[in-house]
Order: structure tokens, then C-alpha cells, then sequence
């Protein structure tokens, strides 16, 4: 470990927490030769990150604690509610006349000390814990207090494991008032952090739930195990899911009202796990989901392409990436503006995601054998315009993909592939002969989600030198990223936006669809044709102070 400049107090027993507390208060020294632990014990002690954080509590000038042998007083966690420890991320640990202290993840939030002042109405006196410690004693000194009596409220036993529960108790569980209230909690707590998911992991003792935000996931609290079939029962019960099924996934779907009126589409996924089902619950918020054009983030010169593409009255335009990376919400932006003209549009889903007024959606239903490539084969006698399939997955809808765009239709879809010169391969690996793809084939967006850097919090960036050099940064150039901080929620970025490469099939391109075609030289043809490719995209992003370095690495496709 490196040197550093003033060594923090080191805490990890109730007695030298009561003596510090108790000496804070006059402002005296505090000598101390047992209890504690060394630099090197702590790092060997700590996660990933135990540096920074003595680092940290070094240049705020407050103690690092261990939380394993500070059992927090009954009195000193009463002060604040379990929904504001978990917000806020902070354990009280002992009241010593007239104040308080704190463990705290981020000892410098003056936002959070200033509430938890308030709340407590005692002066806080903040250490510093990791978030690992941070997130045990929360559920172990709050979820658990509140899940047994929640417990014993349902008639649960609070030391049960997970057992499956009959259609007829769960649903009894799914309707009490508890229960109720959790779930609510729950996903309305998830739209006002900006999440895109919950997810709820059953483990050995208890089940963990996690919200992902800006593609980070963030442990939110534990639920004790004998409540985990209350809890599923009632999201079940929401997406209109068999109670009874325990054995096999299933899926659902509804609108949830939050308090202020607002809507969200939850699409439900419940899958049998080892101890319990596991269920994730993706929020679509329309108005955080669907974008603009102008929202896309695309350079003048590439605006120009889109808008080139979408004025055709035939062809084939295509996005790419992995999934999560925001392929749809670009289909979508196009759709929007597509709108705008006095044409019949037409679009498959798998799901449908948002409903737009004024275009015809249908949804994949594979029991009632109405999938892709049957929709599509009817599309063409419903007199389209414009065609939206949600993917291309397999031969028969390539096929029809490229039927559709070369009889007098504009056709957009999404394929899974990593850059754009290699979606022109896949389509000739799942079938499509050469010269109809040549034929067919308008253009190509290749695309990821990138997290912004959080403006609030950000600081100059350490970058790795190996990662410079991969990228042709030169290592005199500064980069910036987040601390964390409350704006933020602690990971240091802040929302998303769309980094891409825009490949435009031109005639040179085109000459090289051929049988056998070889990615790389149609890459190279369309750089040459003015293609930024997609990490050299990153690194500018990076260049501007957007996002951070380690970001653009992240996020490379080649």
C-alpha cells in the first residue's frame, strides 16, 4: 500500500466508539492502542475498494469502522426509519449526550448529514464504513426487525425457510396489507431512483433485492426468507401469473399506478431457482423511455443519413448490439418521426414495449403460432409503408425481412451482432443469398448504452496505462469520472446515452456483399466512406468530460 499522509482512526470494538464519541464532544485527542486495527489489516480486511475508502476517511478527518463487532444500540437505531437508513445508506451505532454516531458510506454528503441531523435531532458525528458493512447491519439491525413483525402480522414463522405455499395461501398472502405495501414500495422506490429493473434474488438467508441503475446493480435490502413467497405471490399475482407454478418460468405484464397518478409497464420474468423464485421486474417508464430523434445523440453529418434512410420508400435499415443497448429506442425515435408523414405503419413486437397512437402493434403470441415470420407474411397483404420487426432471429424471417424491403416497403429491425460490418455476415450466415442483401440493404447503426459521468462528483481519472495505449490516448490527456455522491445515488454517473457507429451500404460496400464476405473489408470500406467507428465514438465521448475513460474501454467493439 502507498504512503499515506494522515492515518485515520481505526475502529472496530462498541468501546472505542463510545470513547471516541465521548471525546468528540470537547474536541480532546484520542490516544489509542487497542481495539484498533493497522493500515495493512484493514486493506487485508476490506473489498475492492478498502484504499479508497481509508483514503477517504483520511482526507475527511473521521474514523474508518468495522461494523462485524458494533452492534448498534436500540436506541440509536430507532432514531431514523428503515426506508431513510436505506436511502440515505447510514446505520446509527450509539447516542452519547446530545449526539450521534453514524455509519455512513459517504461521510462528505452534506445533503444526507443535514437530514440525518434533522431526523435525529441529535448533532451527527459520521464514520466511515463500506458499503458491504453498510448493507449487512441494515439488514440486520432494520429489514429483519421489520420483516418479523411483518412476519408475524401473515401468521409466518419468521425462522421458516422457503416452502411452496398452495394456490389458496398465497393467494391470501398476496392480498394482506403488508405484503402489499412492500411490493408497492418497492417498484414506486425504483422509479424515483431511475431504475430499469428489480431484481429479487432468494439465496440461503434471505432474498436479496437489487435495483439496476445506469446498468449498475444496487443492493437494496434483504427480505427474510419466509417472506420471499408473500413477496412473489403478490408480483405474480400482478402479471396475472399461475400461483399454483412453482416448476417452470413464466411471464407477465400490467400497469402499475404510482401515487401521483403516473403509469409504468412492468414486464415480469419468475424463474425456479435453487431457493425460491427468482424474479426480475423491468420498469418502462414512457417518459424516461421513449426518445426523439433528437434525443439520439447523433452527429449533423449522421442526422443527415438517418433522415436519408427513413425518406426511402424501400429498404432495409437495421440497428445492432447486445441486448440492453438501446437498439429499440433508436427503431422507436425513427418510428416517431416516420409518424409525422401520412403513411400506414406496422410493427411486431416481442413484447410491445410503449404503445404509440396512430401505428398498428402487434405482439408475438407463439401458442397461438403467430410469431415473426407469420406476422410478417400477412404484414404484406395489410398495405404497409413502413415495417418494424422487434428482431431477426432466424432464416425464415431474414428471408422475409428482405422479401418485404425489396417489394416497395421500408423495413427496420434489430439483429444481435457486435459491429455493423459483421451484421452483414449474419444475414448471410442465417440464409440471405448475396445479391438480394446488396439489393436490400439501406443501412446499419451499431450501437451501446454509455453511462454519463456524474457532474456533481466528478474528478480527474487514474486510467491504466494499458488501457491508454489499446485506445491511442496519449498519456498526457486528462480524463474525468465520478466519486459518487447523493445526486448520483453513489456510482458516480449519471443516466445513459447512446454511443454508435452508422454504416451507410454505398456502392463500394455493396460490391463487397458477395458469398464469403469478409467483415473486416467492409469495415475498413466504410471508415473510408466516413464511418466513425464505435470505440474511436467512445473515446470522444470521453475527450469531452461525457463519460470516462474506463467507460469507452467498457464499451469497445474491436
Amino acid at each position: 500500500m502507498s504512503a499515506i499522509a494522515s492515518s485515520p482512526h481505526l475502529i472496530t470494538e462498541a468501546k472505542d466508539l463510545a470513547r471516541w464519541l465521548e471525546l468528540s464532544q470537547t474536541g480532546a485527542a484520542w490516544n489509542h492502542d487497542t481495539g484498533t486495527l493497522t493500515p495493512d489489516q484493514w486493506l487485508a480486511l476490506g473489498d475492492d475498494c478498502a484504499e479508497a475508502h481509508y483514503r477517504q476517511a483520511a482526507s475527511l478527518g473521521v474514523p474508518l469502522a468495522r461494523l462485524s463487532n458494533l452492534p448498534p444500540d436500540g436506541t440509536a437505531t430507532a432514531l431514523i426509519r428503515p426506508e431513510v437508513a436505506r436511502r440515505l445508506r447510514a446505520v446509527p451505532l450509539l447516542v452519547r449526550g446530545g449526539n450521534v454516531a453514524v455509519a455512513m458510506e459517504d461521510p462528505g454528503n452534506a445533503e444526507a448529514l443535514t437530514t440525518l441531523d434533522f431526523l435525529s435531532r441529535q448533532r451527527v458525528q459520521a464514520v466511515l464504513a463500506t458499503p458491504r458493512d453498510i448493507r449487512e447491519a441494515i439488514a440486520r439491525h432494520y429489514d429483519q426487525v421489520e420483516d418479523r413483525d411483518i412476519a408475524r402480522q401473515l401468521g409466518v414463522d419468521p425462522s421458516g425457510a422457503i416452502t411452496e405455499t398452495t394456490e389458496q395461501e398465497a393467494q391470501r398472502l398476496s392480498r394482506e396489507k403488508p405484503v402489499v405495501r412492500i411490493v408497492h414500495g418497492l417498484i414506486a422506490e425504483a422509479v424515483a431512483r431511475r431504475a430499469s429493473d428489480i431484481h429479487l434474488r432468494p439465496g440461503e438467508h434471505g432474498t436479496d433485492v437489487l435495483y439496476r441503475i445506469d446498468d449498475e446493480m444496487v443492493p437494496v435490502r434483504r427480505i427474510m426468507s419466509s417472506l420471499h413467497p408473500a413477496v412473489s405471490s403478490r408480483i405474480k399475482v400482478l402479471g396475472a401469473m399461475n400461483l399454483a407454478e412453482h416448476r417452470k418460468p413464466q411471464d407477465g405484464r400490467t400497469t402499475f399506478v404510482l401515487d401521483d397518478g403516473r403509469a409504468v409497464d412492468l414486464r415480469i420474468s419468475v424463474l425456479p431457482a435453487v431457493f425460491g423464485e427468482s424474479v426480475v421486474v423491468r420498469l418502462l417508464d414512457t417518459k424516461e423511455g421513449l426518445w426523439d430523434i433528437d434525443q439520439l445523440g447523433l452527429s449533423e453529418s449522421d442526422r443527415r443519413r438517418i433522415e436519408d434512410v427513413m425518406s426511402r420508400s424501400h429498404g432495409m435499415f437495421l440497428t445492432t448490439g447486445p441486448t440492453g443497448c438501446g437498439k429499440s429506442t433508436t427503431l422507436y425515435a425513427m418510428l416517431l418521426e416516420l409518424r409525422k408523414q401520412r403513411i400506414n405503419i406496422l410493427t411486431i413486437e416481442d413484447p410491445v414495449e410503449f404503445y404509440i397512437d396512430e401505428i398498428q402493434q402487434m405482439q408475438v403470441n407463439r401458442a397461438a403460432q403467430f410469431t415473426f415470420a407469420s406476422a410478417m407474411r400477412n404484414f404484406l397483404r395489410h398495405d404497409p409503408d413502413v415495417i418494424m420487426v422487434g428482431e431477426i432471429r432466424d432464416h425464415e424471417t431474414a428471408g422475409i425481412a428482405v422479401e418485404s424491403a425489396l417489394t416497395g416497403h421500408l423495413l427496420l429491425s434489430t439483429l444481435h451482432t457486435n459491429t455493423a460490418a459483421t451484421t452483414v455476415t449474419r444475414l448471410l450466415d442465417l440464409g440471405v443469398e448475396a445479391y438480394l442483401l446488396r439489393a436490400s440493404l439501406l443501412a446499419v447503426m451499431s450501437q451501446r448504452l454509455v453511462r454519463l459521468t456524474c457532474k456533481h462528483c466528478q474528478d480527474v481519472e487514474d486510467v491504466d496505462p494499458h488501457i491508454r495505449a489499446s485506445l491511442g490516448v496519449r498519456p498526457d490527456e486528462v480524463f474525468h469520472k465520478g466519486r459518487g455522491c447523493s445526486h448520483c445515488d453513489g456510482l458516480g454517473v449519471f443516466k445513459r446515452r447512446a454511443v454508435y457507429e452508422l454504416m451507410v451500404v454505398s456502392p463500394r460496400i455493396q460490391s463487397l456483399i458477395v458469398p464469403g464476405a469478409e467483415a473486416d473489408q467492409i469495415h475498413a470500406a466504410a471508415i473510408e466512406d466516413g464511418m466513425v467507428p464505435l470505440t474511436q465514438a467512445a473515446v470522444s465521448l470521453a475527450r469531452e468530460g461525457l463519460i470516462s475513460l474506463s467507460e469507452a474501454w467498457r464499451v469497445r467493439a474491436d
